[in-house]
Parts: C-alpha cells; sequence; structure tokens
C-alpha cells in the first residue's frame, strides 16, 4: 500500500497547492483550476514516459487528463470547469465497471503495476481465482467512484467555487482512503481462502 498511498499523495498535493496558491496570488478560479488540470496531467505523463509503456491504466489516466484539458479549453466558467472535471472523472466508473466484463480487471492492472515479481509459476487456477477477486473489486470501485462523481456534482452546485474545490478534495480523499482500506481487507480475505483451498487441493 505505501507506494501506492505514495502516488495518490504525488497526484493530488501539486495541483491543490497549485491552485490555492493561485488564488491566494489573485489570480482567476478559471486560470487556477487550468493550472491544476494541467499539472495532474504533467504527472500522469511522466509516469508514462518513466514505465516506457502505456499501459491500460496509465491509457486512462491520460485519458482522463486530456479530456480534462478539452474541458478547460472549452469553457471560461470556473463552475463548469469544475462539472466538467468531475464528469470526466466519473468515466473512471465506466472504465472500472466495463474492465469486469472485457479484458483484465482494473484493479489486477493496478495491482501488477507496484506489486513484486517474485518469479514463481502461478499455481493451477489460481489465475482464474484472481481474476474473479478483481472482478469484485473493480465493481466496487466503480460503484464507489459512481456514487463519489455524484456528490461531488451537488457538492459544487451548492458552494462557492473555490470552497467546493476544497470540499471535493476531501470527499474524493476520503471516498478513495475507504475503498482502499475495503480493497485491502478484500485481498487479505482472498488470499487467506485462496491459500486455504491451496492446502486442501495438496492435502
Amino acid at each position: 500500500m505505501r507506494p501506492v498511498m505514495r502516488g495518490i499523495l504525488l497526484d493530488v498535493a501539486p495541483p491543490l497547492l497549485a491552485y490555492y496558491g493561485l488564488r491566494a496570488a489573485g489570480v482567476s478560479e478559471y486560470v487556477a483550476l487550468l493550472t491544476a488540470t494541467v499539472l495532474a496531467g504533467i504527472k500522469v505523463s511522466y509516469d508514462a514516459i518513466k514505465a516506457r509503456r502505456l499501459d491500460p491504466f496509465a491509457g486512462y489516466l491520460m485519458l482522463n487528463f486530456g479530456l480534462s484539458l478539452a474541458v478547460g479549453l472549452a469553457t471560461s466558467d470556473a463552475r463548469m470547469l469544475m462539472v466538467g472535471n468531475t464528469l470526466v472523472g466519473g468515466i473512471g466508473a465506466v472504465v472500472f465497471l466495463g474492465s469486469c466484463f472485457i479484458g483484465t480487471p482494473l484493479t489486477q492492472i493496478v495491482a501488477e503495476r507496484v506489486r513484486v515479481i517474485s518469479g514463481e509459476n502461478p499455481d493451477p487456477g489460481e489465475a482464474e481465482f484472481k481474476r474473479r477477486v478483481n472482478v469484485s473489486l473493480s465493481a466496487m470501485w466503480g460503484i464507489g467512484l459512481l456514487l463519489g462523481t455524484l456528490i461531488s456534482l451537488a457538492i459544487i452546485f451548492s458552494l462557492s467555487v473555490d470552497v467546493a474545490n476544497g470540499v471535493n478534495t476531501v470527499v474524493s480523499l476520503a471516498f478513495t482512503a475507504v475503498l482502499m482500506v475495503v480493497t485491502v481487507v478484500m485481498a487479505k480475505r482472498a488470499r487467506a481462502k485462496w491459500d486455504h483451498l491451496r492446502e486442501q487441493t495438496s492435502a
């Protein structure tokens, strides 16, 4: 979890600091939000270049940034920019849910980006077991992100832009933290279940 948490911090902190730093310097809400969006995209681009490949997860992040930038260029209204970025973020819910039926579940792709390769051959049936677990996890993340998107939209239209931006960040981090905790719990239970099944098979 440590590299995952570090990655989330690096994703969130620079755009947030840039936004409130520029607002404190008297820059307009629109320019501050657009700058924060660009900074978030730079981080995604750096990760893709560093890995020397654009895996499906990195591709999703790049698409997210590209659409956010397109929204920023299409409107000069700060509130609508936040709405557009929130809706773009909601695409993540669709991607997570879609990955349950097409290709590899997105949570499995994320896990494989940070796990240590042991070099050991997987046990028979392990790949299918992992897929079933990650289908459940991806579905959970998809539903959670969809709910978070709806809550963010309600916040944007209920508060001022500056307040909504900060509250949305807190809500987003809270949702992410809860989803990550549940993910860890489910992963540990799945590992224990797999170890039990393997012991029964070996006996």
